[in-house]
């Protein structure tokens, strides 16, 4: 998963660009990168860790010029992760129509041997689906930007949120699937583009609308100009709503709430106290808890926070070093109780039961796992970072043999019909992490 931020024609667009990816620092914590342009020249910084660390040093900040920039957070996929011969680090520059350009994408493209086969004439020089954009408007190039992108998008299959920096010109870009948030903020006289809305809070933006599906944004001097170039697909990623995004951001919170609600309906439980794993199973485990049947809700275990999300850690060995270190239990509160622990998701399971053996270990009469997704069972090719199915817990274990292997007296899921419930449309969401139902 990734995280893009892009200011346009505003005053230190490049300290702004930090501040913004500061605020969706939650989507990826591996490599940080900023592209900024005076209208002639780019200027490229980037670095390995979270966006405050690469840069840190106001030399770094000083070499970035311009009043428009575009940055982006990222951790590293499983089909690149291994390279380190390679610059996989973003936003990725190119050169169109004589000119520089520079790109910032979340998503997964999946038809990058099928674009091998069609283009043979495309070499890149990084092993990031990324550059085959940049790549495909160098084929398709006619030096009209908006109707060479809408050449190339035919070509592509996958998922795709881009920022594309040229000139003095940002265009903002949501595949037709819209399977990637990405929303446009206005700051002042200028505008701002986020992959969520909670990052606008950071640089004092109002939130101005979402890309749409199947569209471009072109930003330039004039205002905003938007182009359809294709028929929406709608398959937006359920795993956004349920875990990765932050729930400041739009719609978030109240969602977690209503998913905590089913959950319950569906699962309850015989318990004194409803405790989260925090942070992103606090508001489900507030939706849980709000009939009273299944207990109170009570924040027993605490985060700490200068340790980052254990999901986006890139290796095994950070995952069991970090969950070690991240959190911290209210003991003389969960002695002599029966708990019924949320979390929002079963991956690799790498969590889970450490946890439980320390609600063991200070005291608690019983724990009751209750998982507000349904069981990850597949992996994904748009941009999630699940591995293979063999490294999937839930593809190796039953909710029975699962609540024994992480200790607890009891599991459940979310079952998937339910999660289906709480969507309008649920057949433009995408659950192929839950049922292998691939669209792209």
């Amino acid at each position: 998963m990734c995280g893009i931020f892009a200011v346009f024609d505003m005053p230190k667009a490049a300290e702004l660009t930090v501040m913004g990816l500061h605020g969706l620092q939650h989507r990826a914590q591996d490599f940080a990168g900023i592209v900024s342009t005076d209208g002639v020249n780019f200027y490229r910084e980037r670095g390995a860790g979270v966006t405050r660390n690469v840069f840190s040093d106001p030399a770094v900040l000083d070499r970035l010029h311009g009043h428009t920039a575009v940055g982006h957070i990222r951790y590293s996929t499983r089909d690149d992760k291994d390279d380190h011969r390679r610059d996989n680090t973003q936003p990725v520059i190119g050169i169109y129509a004589d000119a520089p350009i520079a790109i910032a994408h979340n998503g997964n493209l999946t038809n990058i041997p099928e674009l091998e086969g069609k283009f043979p004439e495309v070499k890149c020089a990084t092993s990031m689906d990324t550059e085959w954009i940049l790549q495909l408007l160098r084929v398709f190039a006619t030096g009209d930007l908006c109707k060479d992108l809408a050449s190339v998008f035919p070509h592509l299959r996958g998922s795709y949120s881009l920022v594309i920096l040229y000139k003095d010109r940002l265009i903002a870009v949501r595949d037709p699937s819209g399977n990637r948030p990405l929303w446009i903020g206005r700051i002042n006289g200028g505008y701002v583009v986020a992959s969520e809305t909670c990052a606008f809070a950071n640089v004092d933006a109002l939130t101005l609308q979402r890309v749409k599906p199947g569209s471009m944004v072109s930003i330039g001097s004039e205002g905003l100009e938007e182009i359809l170039f294709s028929e929406p697909r709608l398959r937006h990623c359920c795993f956004e709503d349920i875990y990765f995004s932050n729930p400041a951001s739009k719609g978030v919170m109240e969602f977690r709430k209503r998913l905590g609600a089913a959950l319950e309906a569906s699962a309850p439980a015989s318990a004194d106290v409803v405790v989260p794993i925090p942070d992103s199973a606090n508001f489900i485990a507030e939706g849980y808890a709000k009939s009273g049947r299944s207990g109170t809700y009570s924040q027993l275990i605490l985060r700490n926070h200068y340790v980052g999300r254990t999901f986006t850690a890139a290796t095994q060995a950070r995952r069991d070093e970090e969950v070690a270190r991240k959190f911290l239990f209210a003991g003389d509160e969960i002695r002599g109780k029966r708990l019924v622990l949320i979390d929002d998701s079963i991956v690799r399971g790498t969590t889970l039961p450490k946890i439980v053996s320390k609600l063991r270990m200070f005291g608690a009469l019983e724990v009751h796992v209750r998982i507000g997704s349904p069981p990850i069972t597949h992996a994904c090719w748009y941009g999630m970072d699940f591995p293979d199915e063999g490294k999937l817990i839930a593809t190796h274990h039953n909710p029975n043999t699962l609540a024994s292997f992480v200790g607890a007296d009891s599991l459940e899921y979310l079952p998937l019909a339910e999660l289906k419930k709480l969507y309008e449309e649920p057949e433009h969401r995408c659950f192929a992490c839950m049922d292998g139902q691939y669209w792209s």
